[in-house]
């Protein structure tokens, strides 16, 4: 195993725009439904229809019709985004958005910053599904509003909370000896509105490492052949209350703990290992509008995420224990300057926290910690008239150990007709080093600057009827990239990468069915040695298609992948995964107007993959389970 907001935009406003969060991402033909309201692109609420940056809304009610296992999973059937993960459920897991790395994606959990100091990187692989309520992805560069890690985009998770009132059950149980729950509940009470989720979830599928692909060596022994089992317990509380029509605060706190048996070839066939992570997220926020132009936002809070990884060897490396903290204040003040026209204003205090007994220099496995403050000014408009659209942003980041960073965006769209619309953006990013980079012994480097990338991306959407489609075109190029110096023998800033890709995505929605298709082709380079940059695929692509009977609903989905390169799990050699291709079908059923049964069938052609080379995948697997409402 290895290591382990910046959004101003208070949670209070998904309480309080509730219904327009809660529309579907399209409206049934004929249908009066207003348009869903989305924050992320700008940090502050824009019509779906008004947002120029290409942009994915997933509801609760798409996380319940496709009823997809896990965050990782659900991801991938996006446009621009892929996965790997070493074993099953729970496991460590990458995230590439438009080619750019985990560390180069930014995760957000109720607008407060999943990407720990550690790594860099967000830990996806215990959010439980069942905990969200909604989910916006915002793909490319967004640093110009985020700060460091937006380069290929951004993800933002809302917890459970939206919607009427109701309370509900569920449950499910399958193959890999899989069972999971969950109960939740919304209610208001006048001005006040509280949300509460327990879930939980266990499986023991399959082994992480397939260990006839590992050839025993004096450095690594072998892999454990046992079964590898995952447990995950997370909770949610959301609590809001209107003021007045001016005013309005609250408070969420999201708790998860996440245990994984994971597999290692260094400490031999018949060790065992297992990482248990805890996790706690809190944000309090406060909203006042002053008058008819000005709106001001303050949040606070904090992510606590504490790792222990422990082998049955005692002197095995993979002991340790990590500990990262990130503690967020923003203030906010929205002015609306014409009916179509938004400036927003902003101050962001992040202080970061790392702690990790590698990065004790004595190797004595004692806890080492290092700290970091990030001050950060922004400023941003989006507006349109007529038929031309902007949105402008500017931001300056200063961080107390490695110096600063600005970085700006600037986005023009025209509507060439009612159904048609075409979109220019431009705009430059920044990484700044993990703690890892900086100061792991032998590698890391306290001198290195941050990572530095521009972007330019062209867009032609259509939407009329039951259509909608997308085209995208975009190039990003990096710089400074971080990476290891064989001369100097630590992280340098030495290296570049170049990445172009182009993105379709197509929807029709009429009557009972829903079909969607995207595809993403990726042109990725590591311009130092020419090679392609690993584990990702040049080509994926996802088709889905829904029918809804009323009582009856069922679909399918297909997900392809194409080759891409990994490191051989005995010598670290680059080679290439083969290319593959999932099926998936599900099916629900009303029961009674409260009960609904569940079913669904992963892998149905039980098709033979590698995410990672040497880590095992799941074959077919069937589940079924049940939800209740009143």
């Amino acid at each position: 195993m290895t290591f382990k907001r910046n959004a101003a935009v208070p949670l209070a406003l998904a309480c309080a725009i509730s219904p327009a969060l809660t529309a579907p991402a399209r409206a049934q033909p004929g249908a009066q439904q207003l348009q869903p309201v989305v924050i992320t692109a700008a940090r502050n609420e824009q019509s779906f229809a008004d947002v120029l940056a290409p942009v994915t809304l997933i509801t609760r009610e798409d996380i319940e019709r496709t009823q997809v296992p896990s965050l990782p999973e659900l991801l991938a059937q996006q446009p621009g985004l892929q996965f790997t993960r070493t074993g099953g459920a729970g496991s460590q897991t990458s995230l590439f958005a438009r080619g750019a790395g985990s560390a180069q994606v930014l995760v957000l959990v109720d607008g407060i910053r999943l990407n720990t100091a550690i790594g860099g990187f967000a830990v996806l692989g215990g959010v439980n599904l069942d905990s969200v309520e909604r989910i916006e992805i915002v793909r490319g560069n967004r640093s110009s509003l985020y700060g460091s890690e937006a380069i290929g985009g951004v993800v933002q998770i809302f917890t459970r909370g939206g919607g009427a009132d109701q309370a509900a059950l569920q449950a499910e149980g399958g193959s890999g000896q899989s069972a999971s729950g969950s109960a939740s509940v919304t209610r208001s009470f006048g001005s006040t509105r509280l949300s509460a989720t327990l879930a939980g979830s266990r499986s023991v599928p399959f082994s992480s490492i397939d260990t006839a692909q590992v050839r025993p060596g004096p450095f690594a022994p072998g892999a454990n052949a046992d079964q590898d089992g995952n447990r995950n317990r997370s909770a949610t509380l959301r609590l809001a209350h209107r003021f007045s029509e001016a005013t309005d605060a609250g408070a969420s706190v999201w708790l998860q703990r996440n245990r994984t048996d994971f597999d290692s070839t260094a400490d031999g066939p018949d060790a065992t290992h297992r990482e248990t992570a805890e996790t706690a997220n809190w944000q309090a926020f406060a909203r006042h509008r002053l008058d008819r132009t000005w709106t001001l936002r303050a949040t606070l809070g904090q992510l606590q995420e504490d790792s222990d990884n422990r082998a049955s060897v005692a002197a095995s490396f993979n002991n340790g224990r990590f500990e990262a903290r990130n503690r967020q204040a923003q203030v906010q003040a929205d002015a609306r300057l014409a009916e179509r026209v938004t400036a927003s204003f902003g101050y962001d205090r992040l202080d970061q926290r790392g702690a990790s007994t590698g990065y004790d220099p004595g190797f004595g496995n004692a806890l080492t910690s290092f700290s970091r403050e990030v001050n950060s000014l922004w400023a941003g408009v989006t507006g349109s008239s007529g038929r031309q659209q902007v949105q402008l942003a500017l931001r300056r980041d200063d961080y107390s150990d490695v110096g600063g960073a600005t970085s700006g965006l600037a986005a023009y769209g025209y509507r060439l007709g009612p159904a048609w619309r075409a979109r220019l953006q431009v705009s430059n990013a920044f990484r700044a080093p993990s703690f890892n980079d900086l100061y792991f012994p032998f590698f890391g480097n306290p001198r290195l600057a941050p990572e530095q990338s521009r972007s330019i991306e062209a867009g032609l959407h259509y939407g009329e009827g039951p259509w909608r489609g997308a085209v995208a075109l975009f190039a990003t190029r990096t710089r400074n990239l971080i990476q290891f110096s064989a001369a100097s023998r630590q992280a340098e800033n030495i290296a570049r990468a170049r990445v172009a890709g182009l993105e379709w995505t197509l929807g029709w929605q009429a009557a009972a069915w829903r079909v969607d298709f995207n595809a993403t082709y990726l042109d990725t380079e590591d311009e130092a040695s020419g090679a392609r940059l690993p584990r990702r695929a040049p080509l994926t692509a996802n088709l889905s298609a829904f029918y809804d009977a009323g009582r009856w609903r069922v679909g399918g989905e297909v997900g392809h992948t194409d080759r891409r390169t990994s490191s051989d799990i005995n010598t670290f050699a680059t080679i290439g995964l083969a290319p593959y291709t999932l099926v998936r079908a599900v099916a629900q059923v009303d029961l009674t107007p409260a009960l609904r049964l569940k079913l669904r069938l992963e892998n149905a052609f039980d098709a033979r993959y590698e995410l990672v080379d040497g880590y095992n995948t799941s074959g077919r697997a069937a589940f079924a389970g049940f939800a209740w409402r009143m």
